[in-house]
């Protein structure tokens, strides 16, 4: 792989993650998606499908997945893996027990296993801590996603062990309508903040959209999820293209001080977003 291709990867409090993951949840045909039927067939009836765009973007230098917690999808990476000759690495999402997790992605580089919102948005602490600890002690970086970040991330601030959490987040409100708190809520949390639904599942315009997640210095990662080669050529060199111009943040920034509080008033853009120079 040539050099200019590889991966951004930040790292904030200890822990490193791609500033780009490659999304899964088209392959599974989550509910989100309008063509979600359409993904259906092509992906979850068809082996081989999702191997396809994976191993694009593997040999294109999207080497970091965010992968759900499925057998087919786990074969998938692997077969995609072998026609790439590139060992993803894998920010898993799963509701099942840690340990059986891990059996089903043996093999693969699994980095950050996270708790998925149907466990984190069911507000029990003891619960979530108990499993945070076995991560922990499985060698991982323990972490949450969460469907319902107004409800949920003040919760999490009282739990220990949350290392990462993966929010739903755009500048149009779409999955996630309380925007400017949830933000505000990041900015207390001492953890690393990957951003999904950055598109809207797809209905949001991509240029315009990945501009103001790569603006949000509450984020530190954005998954982005592809459902074909043409999808995955645009929207990941896009969204390459577009972070040449973010200053790359390698350690955690002092407690509330943002990007928008470094360089001044934001410039003109969706809910404020600040301009990004090269783009």
């Amino acid at each position: 792989m040539a050099e200019g291709l590889r991966s951004i990867v930040v790292k904030k409090n200890g822990v490193e993650v791609s500033k780009i993951l490659v999304g899964t949840s088209p392959f599974i045909a989550a509910g989100q998606f309008e063509k979600c039927h359409q993904y259906y067939l092509e992906f979850v009836l068809r082996r081989g499908g999702a191997a396809n765009v994976l191993s694009w973007c593997l040999k294109n230098g999207f080497t970091w997945v965010q992968a759900i917690d499925v057998d087919f999808l786990a074969d998938e990476i692997r077969m995609a893996s072998r026609e790439a000759s590139q060992k993803p690495k894998i920010v898993l999402s799963t509701w099942d027990k840690p340990e059986r997790a891990i059996r089903r992605f043996e093999g693969l580089d699994v980095r950050v296993l996270l708790l998925h919102a149907s466990i984190t948005d069911s507000l029990d602490p003891p619960r979530l801590e108990e499993a945070l600890a076995r991560i922990e002690r499985l060698g991982l970086t323990p972490g949450v996603a969460t469907h319902a970040p107004a409800r949920t991330l003040p919760m999490l601030k009282r739990v220990e062990g949350v290392k990462v959490v993966m929010v739903p987040l755009n500048y149009a409100g779409l999955f996630n309508d309380r925007v400017e708190e949830t933000l505000r809520s990041l900015r207390e949390m001492e953890v690393v903040v990957i951003a999904k639904k950055v598109l809207g599942a797809g209905r949001l315009p991509v240029d315009e959209a990945l501009r103001w997640a790569f603006s949000r210095p509450e984020i530190d990662s954005i998954a982005l999820g592809v459902a074909s080669l043409s999808e995955a050529e645009y929207t990941l060199k896009s969204a390459r293209r577009l972070m040449s111009g973010v200053p790359i943040r390698t350690e955690a920034p002092s407690k509330n001080l943002g990007l928008a509080e470094q360089q001044g008033p934001s410039s003109a853009g969706p809910s404020g977003a600040l301009r990004l120079k090269g783009g």
